[in-house]
């Protein structure tokens, strides 16, 4: 049999017949090896075409589309339709599935607190234990008698890990209370500790009068103005960054207690969950500056991230 009828034949078995790779083999006489050849030659021949009859769905092809545009490693986009809570819920769902798939035994989890984060909690029973995980706050997690956005205890129990906790405020008085903090060994521990995550899951904060710093009293009205004005259009874990993704410093910057803006960039693999209108400009700002690899969002705010110029995604 000639070569290139040989390519044709071991084609029509697999494809068309539905035959495994040995079973090819066996009837061609030939090895396996020389049947995965085969078909990658009917590949790339076009012998063999594919056609899809079916759109993609627009989720995926924004998410695609979202990855290539910003040199992202991974883009998860939940269906925009329905009231916020809604979309919340998507997001957390999916920021469970994205962990999932990237737990294993070792891993150094570094958690920053946000509304959008803390969505994962209903769904932990989608996860599984976790052999020598440690789950580490990488921003001070106290916030008045307790934080509703936190979600880096519920995690640590649901995985089986150890937790690094940081329960103190992530914005403190002064430079001098920030000083007094850092020599307490359990504070500095839980800092270095953040410092070596190997994955990074956190929120993206706003710059304006709404935001939740602002809301919770944590940063006063007239603070946030001047930071606005310095040019900053958004913040990470209280690291306030222009809308090319560059640092932006603040007279806060001596009293935050969380891992700082350098360091949080070493860490190997960043996460941001963020949607909607009012954080567009923050999560634009973090795409162009390259702070993250990977982005879950809703399908609104991917598309307007996709706007102002061509996209090379699947689909379109």
């Amino acid at each position: 049999m000639k070569p290139e009828d040989l390519v044709t034949v071991a084609a029509w078995l697999y494809y068309h017949e539905g035959l495994k790779q040995e079973d090819v083999a066996r009837r061609l006489g030939v090895s396996r090896v020389k049947v995965t050849r085969l078909l990658a030659r009917a590949r790339a021949e076009g012998v063999v075409q594919f056609v899809i009859t079916r759109p993609l769905p627009e989720s995926f092809r924004l998410a695609e589309a979202l990855r290539r545009r910003y040199g992202l490693e991974a883009a998860v986009v939940v269906p925009a339709a329905g009231p916020e809570e809604v979309v919340l819920d998507a997001m957390g769902a999916a920021g469970a599935d994205y962990l999932a798939a990237r737990l294993k035994p070792g891993l150094r989890l570094g958690l920053g607190w946000s509304r959008t984060v803390g969505r994962i909690a209903p769904y932990l029973r989608r996860l599984r234990p976790v052999k020598d995980c440690t789950v580490v706050e990488l921003a001070g997690s106290f916030l008045g008698q307790a934080n509703p956005y936190a979600i880096s205890g519920p995690l640590a129990a649901a995985l089986g890990c150890g937790l690094e906790a940081l329960p103190v405020p992530v914005l403190v008085e002064s430079p001098a209370a920030r000083a007094a903090l850092l020599a307490e060994g359990r504070i500095a521990a839980a800092l270095a500790a953040g410092r070596e995550s190997d994955l990074a899951v956190v929120g993206l904060g706003e710059v304006g009068p709404a935001s939740t710093t602002v809301l919770t009293g944590m940063v006063r009205p007239e603070e946030m103005a001047r930071i606005e004005k310095a040019g900053a259009v958004g913040d990470v874990l209280m690291r306030f960054f222009d809308a090319a993704g560059r640092p932006v410093k603040t007279p806060l910057d001596e009293r935050v207690l969380a891992v700082g803006w350098e360091d949080f960039l070493k860490i190997p693999h960043r996460v941001a969950m963020a949607a909607g209108a009012a954080k567009l400009p923050a999560i634009r700002a973090a795409l162009r500056g390259g702070l993250f690899q990977a982005l879950i969002t809703d399908a609104s705010t991917a598309a307007r991230l996709l706007e102002g110029g061509p996209t090379s995604g699947p689909g379109g």
